[in-house]
């Protein structure tokens, strides 16, 4: 099958959780399918074409590069957008160059399927193209506006985050509607969708972790040490970190004096920097090329997510290195976990501190959870599995149902 692939960047190196969502799963459908992959530069973004290259696909980058989240000018096109019919996150990723290429691409060349990696994207594709469609829906990005201006006490930005979610439900409702199919990463983005497009044309593939690459180790664990891991230039992990260190960190240390904490992740924020700074205790690590070092050096995984949509990788990388976790139900929502069984889930600070400090002080709690946790993503969230479950999405979309 011919696969044209529109995306934001070329997702590589994977070292967020969408570069590492769609680097894992087009490496395995690059085995079996021609895939053209077609995507903007990202202006102070690092990324490889070459190596994505590496796995046989082709590759084109429009050198338009999208503007950076950063300076004057972010912030002047953050206030202009009030103004736009369209929400900021789809506003600043338009783009006529990467639209005319599309529609050279699907003239002059031959494609049993166009799909769209990224909902926003949707606002590049020609209204009419000679073959069906599918979309990949990482989140669905007006929940995340909604928690976003739930947990906002400022109230300029609480009714700014509230016109993003209004726009952006608007633009995903017509959007998603466009495409002959559709793939959530959970069960409860496909039942939001489901409320805008038929639900026999929506599928869920969750998110996934490369089980042969993080595997169990614990043999540099060091006592009382929690990790959290997540890109640090995502606002639901900015707000996340913040809050475990406002809210829930000084429960924990009441408890656990001697308790340490790991921040990892690319492009820390000030304030958290900032924070961290004021307490010999936290470390703000930043960008790593492996996290692997930093999951086994810890007790317990942290997940205090107030804001979010789909599913979280960081849980289960931390799964497949046999790590004790404890999560918000925001946090761990779009995974097929039992709370106690997989994890603990706690939704108040003195009840998520309470947890980790009990996990700290119990070494046999900590392997009944991990031992779970890697046999189920050994059983549902391997890679592999679920590339065979985005490959009949893309068939059932081409061809129409399939029996395999």
């Amino acid at each position: 099958m011919r696969v044209l692939a529109v995306d934001e960047e070329i997702p590589f190196p994977p070292n967020s959780g969408k570069r590492l969502r769609s680097y894992n799963l087009v490496k395995h459908l690059a085995q079996r399918h021609e895939i053209v992959w077609i995507s903007r530069r990202l202006e102070g973004i690092s990324s490889s074409d070459a190596d994505f290259r590496s796995l046989g696909i082709r590759t084109i980058v429009i050198d338009n590069p999208v503007r950076r989240k950063s300076g004057l000018g972010f912030y002047l096109s953050l206030a202009a957008n009030v103004l736009s019919p369209y929400p900021y996150v789809v506003e600043s990723h338009i783009s006529g160059q990467l639209r005319e290429a599309i529609l050279r691409l699907v003239r002059t060349e031959s494609f049993d399927l166009v799909h769209c990696e990224w909902t926003p994207y949707a606002a590049n594709l020609p209204l009419t193209l000679p073959c069906p469609t599918h979309c990949m829906a990482h989140n669905v990005e007006s929940v995340v506006w909604r928690r976003n201006q739930t947990v906002e006490r400022n109230p300029l930005r609480r009714t700014y985050f509230g016109l993003q979610a209004m726009k952006m439900e608007k633009f995903e409702r017509n959007a998603l509607r466009r495409f002959t199919r559709v793939s959530a990463v959970s069960m409860q983005d496909m039942q939001v969708i489901s409320r805008w497009i038929e639900p026999d044309r929506i599928a869920v593939v969750p998110n996934g972790v490369d089980v042969r690459f993080f595997q169990p180790s614990k043999s540099r664990e060091i006592p009382k040490s929690l990790v959290f891991i997540g890109s640090l230039d995502w606002r639901p992990n900015v707000d996340c970190v913040l809050y475990f260190l406002d809210h829930i960190w000084p429960l924990i240390k009441r408890g656990c004096p001697d308790a340490r904490f790991t921040i990892v992740g690319r492009n820390p924020n000030p304030a958290m920097t900032a924070r961290a700074e004021r307490d010999p205790a936290v470390t703000v690590q930043g960008s790593v090329e492996d996290v692997r070092p930093f999951l086994d050096g810890a007790q317990v995984c942290v997940v205090p997510l107030r804001i979010g949509s789909g599913s979280r990788l960081k849980i289960l990388e931390a799964f497949a290195m046999e790590k004790a976790v404890v999560s918000t139900s925001i946090g761990a929502e779009g995974l097929d976990v039992q709370t106690g069984r997989h994890l603990l889930i706690e939704d108040t600070p003195a009840g998520f501190a309470d947890a980790v400090a009990k996990l700290l002080n119990d070494p046999v709690r900590r392997i009944e959870l991990s031992i779970e946790g890697r046999r189920l993503v050994e059983e549902k969230y391997s890679w592999t599995i679920l590339a065979s479950q985005l490959e009949r999405e893309w068939e059932t979309a081409a061809f129409g149902n399939i029996k395999r």
